[in-house]
């Protein structure tokens, strides 16, 4: 399925909720929106394919939603922690193929996964954990928790591998380390060849075992 043909709702139409409906409208999907607050949901015409005032603790109006009709639904309520958790107990109830919920704490999130959310967001920790890996080794871009243990990271090559091939790299003969694509300047590589050459710059992207993956980056 192509991405314009994909259907996403949000509903919580916060700052965070918006920035979320402006890259879905760029990415080219179809964007639903929904907030309790007029003027939210006034703002939200310009990021949405369609901007809608509703109270989605209300059964009734969650079913005329028809939100299982879409291939995911995110519930940013961020400051009433009562209307995030029935929201969530709500639309999934309603049939809703897959959830995520921005939470605010541990124990929100906790809540969240036992009323049925399939994904929870804490933006704030999570951008933290990003910022402070970027801090403490300038050479990873991007570190992303794949769930089930397993991470995706973007690594920059420095002078201490360049030269080497991307064969005699000890990361990759770690077991269940996958190099996915290789980057120089602005060509991308699926699937490199181990016998490719590494210089200064060079861009890989790896998915493993996230443990695995943070140890061995530290000896790059």
């Amino acid at each position: 399925m192509k991405i314009r043909d994909k259907q996403f709702a949000v509903i919580g139409l916060g700052q965070f909720g918006l920035s979320v409906c402006e890259e879905l409208m760029e990415a080219g999907a179809q964007v639903l929106a929904v907030d309790i607050d007029e003027d939210k949901v006034k703002m939200a015409l310009n990021f949405a394919t369609q901007a809608i005032v509703a109270n989605c603790t209300i059964e009734e109006t969650v079913f005329e939603l028809k939100l299982k009709e879409y291939d995911m639904v995110l519930i940013a309520i961020g400051e009433d922690i009562n209307a995030s958790i029935l929201t969530t107990l709500v639309v999934k109830e309603s049939g809703a193929k897959s959830v995520w919920v921005k939470a605010n704490d541990k124990y929100h999130v906790k809540i969240l996964h036992k009323v049925g959310a399939d994904h929870v967001i804490m933006p704030e920790r999570d951008m933290g954990i990003r910022v402070a890996r970027k801090m403490l080794d300038r050479r990873v871009l991007e570190f992303i928790e794949l769930g089930s243990g397993l991470a995706l990271t973007e690594v920059v090559i420095g002078s201490q591998m360049m030269g080497k091939s991307i064969g005699d790299m000890p990361v990759y003969h770690q077991k269940g380390i996958q190099v996915l694509g290789f980057k120089r300047g602005p060509e991308v590589t699926c699937s490199p060849s181990l016998d490719t050459v590494l210089e200064i710059g060079d861009m890989l992207i790896v998915v493993g075992p996230q443990q695995t993956l943070t140890k061995q980056l530290q000896n790059l």
